[in-house]
């Protein structure tokens, strides 16, 4: 057994040596290494000429890959920008119809008009159908629109003022 031993620990310590020797031996090696790969790691600047056909060519690739999709975001913009217009010109459109109503309740209220008899145009607003509204960008649907609701509107107050008459009587 301790023959074993013995043969083992002489293993061992040839297996140290011998590290030993590989630890100096890559010592020695990597000084002259390390000039070589920071000679070789550096990093150089090189330049070639590319002929006249390929640089055109590159700019022809890239006005065909890149074209299409700019004429398509430009076409997504554009008609975007002419949703958002049309939903500006609504809401001034909107604005202007509010400011107007605002207005005729106002001035209706306050301004002593009327003999205090409560007819229909005072009550109703009778005037208020007659003001004119500017209406900048129209569509012919939209002035269509608007056309009918005044007409009813008209013949909705004749209803009333026929009805009030015959209340009255």
């Amino acid at each position: 057994m301790a023959d074993s031993l013995s043969q083992c620990v002489d293993a061992l310590q040839s297996s140290v040596r011998c590290l030993e020797e590989t630890v100096v031996t890559l010592g020695k090696e990597s000084r002259t290494s390390n000039y070589l790969s920071k000679s070789l790691l550096q990093s150089r600047r090189v330049f070639e000429l590319v002929p006249e056909y390929d640089v055109q060519r590159a700019k022809l690739d890239l006005i065909e890959e890149i074209e299409p999709l700019v004429n398509n975001l430009s076409s997504k913009v554009t008609k975007n920008l002419l949703k958002l217009e049309r939903e500006r010109d609504n809401l001034q459109q909107t604005l202007e119809l509010n400011a107007l109503k605002i207005k005729n309740r106002y001035s209706g209220e306050g301004d002593g008009q009327g003999d205090g008899d409560g007819d229909e145009d005072d009550v109703f607003g009778q005037n208020a159908g007659s003001d004119v509204v500017i209406m900048t960008s129209s569509t012919p649907e939209e002035l269509k629109q608007l056309k009918e609701l005044k007409a009813q509107k008209a013949q909705l107050l004749e209803r009333i003022r026929i009805e009030s008459a015959r209340g009255q009587l």
